[in-house]
């Protein structure tokens, strides 16, 4: 390898709009992430529900109303 042309390989503190914070390596000081494995679904074993549940809804009110070709049940 040739001398002094490689960037510096130190500690880098990575933070996480959830609030969480680790150290790693890197070329650079600093690194800010949307989601960390501390909030993202797949680590937690959340599911977004809320978020699901409000595009259900949102469809559900778009659709009110349309039957899709299907006939009425008469009870």
């Amino acid at each position: 390898m040739k001398k002094d042309i490689h960037p510096k390989y130190e500690t880098c503190k990575v933070t996480c709009s959830c609030g969480n914070a680790f150290e790693t390596r890197s070329t650079q000081p600093e690194i800010k992430v949307a989601v960390c494995n501390a909030c993202h679904p797949f680590y937690t074993g959340k599911k977004g529900r809320a978020i699901e549940a409000g595009r259900l809804e949102k469809f559900r009110q778009k659709y009110a109303g349309v039957d899709y070709g299907q006939k009425k049940v008469s009870e």
